[in-house]
């Protein structure tokens, strides 16, 4: 089964400007302690920086490094494929 969607790392000035065309469409903007990651779908281009390997995004998508609600977390690693119940997110 190919993944539907992937990470990468954003740079603020192009999330700014996907923000502002309208372009998110399916696609969710992080804010971690470590800089911005975009879960986009496959293909799309939205974000400026390398893919994320399913290892690297399962640890920069932890409730530790994530600065947003719970339930976008969650919403993000389901769309990677990730276990939802990462880290302290069991019962949150």
């Amino acid at each position: 089964m190919q993944a539907e969607f992937q990470a990468r790392r954003i740079s603020k000035r192009r999330a700014d400007e996907v923000k502002k065309s309208g372009n998110l469409g399916r696609a969710l903007l992080m804010n971690t302690f470590n800089g911005i990651i975009i879960i986009e779908p496959v293909g799309s281009n939205l974000g400026d920086g390398d893919i994320m390997s399913p290892e690297e995004a399962d640890y920069e998508l932890q409730p530790v490094w994530h600065l947003g609600p719970r339930t976008m977390l969650r919403d993000a690693r389901k769309r990677l494929g990730l276990e939802a119940e990462a880290g302290h997110l069991v019962g949150a």
